[in-house]
């Protein structure tokens, strides 16, 4: 079988590669501080929505299933970084709050000033233009995923 090269990946699985190497390098930058990206994205989510943070809410803005985001925010207030709380005694929904060790999580970026250092040395409009087509290609993809 001959050994495939770089070049010779097709689009999809270079996505997929840019994308596992940029979450591996961000694991390790917030190693040492025992959270995981996603779940700091979606601290970062929640105190953002403030009171009107729910699973469906931040699952709408994360992009993931609210089941996914339930069994996220289960994690998150084991680690101590968040409490969920019924709205009412009878009811099924409950609002995320974020406590004082999730709120002083947040004093770390979501966002890897590594990776975004790296990305900056790409010329703004070579840049602009790539975000416009992964854009563009998310887009028709949840589009589809729809129909």
């Amino acid at each position: 079988m001959k050994k495939l090269v770089l070049s010779e990946l097709n689009f999809e699985l270079l996505i997929g590669r840019i994308y596992h190497t940029m979450v591996v390098f961000r694991k390790r930058e917030l190693n040492k501080y025992q959270i995981s990206p996603r779940q700091l994205y979606v601290l970062h989510v929640i105190d953002g929505l403030g009171p009107k943070a729910t699973a469906f809410e931040v699952g709408k803005i994360v992009d993931r299933d609210i089941h996914v985001i339930t069994r996220l925010s289960i994690d998150l207030e084991k680690e101590g970084f968040i409490k969920r709380i019924k709205k009412t005694p009878k009811s099924k929904i409950l609002n995320f709050v974020l406590t004082e060790k999730g709120s002083d999580m947040l004093k770390l970026s979501w966002k890897s000033k590594k990776i975004d250092a790296i990305l900056g040395t790409i010329d703004k409009d070579h840049y602009r233009q790539m975000e416009s087509t992964l854009i563009e290609i998310s887009n028709i993809l949840k589009k589809e995923l729809k129909t």
